[in-house]
């Protein structure tokens, strides 16, 4: 009977070792999936050009600053002396096409003039200079007037100034619609950095693929000033309003492919 237990209790140790030794083979092993290596991705090929456009446009618009200055030795007196000569060019220009709103106020200015200390005398202090009574008064009405039809800015002037306008400030040119002449100078700088793209790409053997990026910075026209100095109200008033300058400058990036 003791020799019984000693076979069962050997037979039963053997059993536990095979399981012991089997066990890890019956547990499924993870699968991992194959990772890619990991390195910098290759960079795509491009290329960069500037492209520039210029369009010349001729102004369409003018713009003059015409009025009246008096003088008298009364401030009321000159005031209404410069009103009623300045209402009088007011009406010749809207009688000549000029819209009301076409015509601006700028200037309306009252200043007294005061006697002048002979050379030998010292000039007096501000604060004497004001206490000093007015010689006369010097009143001055500028308005701004808007020629929609640039070929007409000089009759214009010369309707102004047989109302009775003796003072011309300024001239100047403008184009009514300048968004026009900058989509045509947009298209001629596209076009200017398409060639040199397509130049460069066909150097590299490749060719130019989609665009990654567009910068672009515009030139619009400056209006044109001109000072008038003198004004000779017997003589007739030529006009030349020149061109302006629009530009567009752009920097294209394209990608090349093979």
């Amino acid at each position: 009977m003791k020799h019984l237990s000693v076979r069962v209790a050997v037979s039963l140790g053997l059993m536990l070792v095979l399981m012991a030794f089997a066990w890890p083979s019956q547990i499924e092993q993870p699968l991992f999936a194959q990772q890619p290596p990991i390195g910098p991705e290759p960079q795509a090929r491009s290329v960069t050009v500037s492209g520039s456009g210029q369009i010349n446009v001729q102004p369409d618009v003018g713009v003059v600053v015409v009025g009246v200055q008096t003088e008298a030795a009364e401030a009321g007196n000159v005031l209404a002396q410069n009103n009623e000569q300045m209402q009088a060019v007011i009406d010749a220009l809207t009688e000549a096409g000029v819209a009301e709103d076409d015509i601006q106020t700028q200037t309306v200015q009252l200043q007294p003039i005061r006697p002048v200390p002979p050379p030998d005398q010292p000039f007096p202090s501000p604060e004497m200079t004001q206490a000093m009574t007015p010689t006369s008064y010097i009143a001055t009405n500028l308005v701004e007037v808007r020629v929609r039809e640039v070929e007409d800015l000089g009759s214009i002037l010369d309707t102004a100034v047989q109302a009775g306008a003796n003072r011309v400030e300024s001239i100047r040119f403008e184009v009514s619609d300048p968004l026009q002449a900058l989509a045509q100078a947009r298209d001629a700088a596209w076009e200017d950095a398409r060639q040199k793209a397509e130049q460069l790409a066909g150097l590299a053997d490749a060719e130019l693929g989609e665009v990654l990026m567009i910068n672009e910075a515009a030139t619009l026209p400056f209006p044109t000033i001109e000072r008038v100095a003198a004004f000779d109200v017997a003589a007739a008033v030529p006009v030349q309003p020149g061109t302006q300058m629009v530009g567009v400058n752009i920097q294209v990036t394209w990608r090349l492919t093979e």
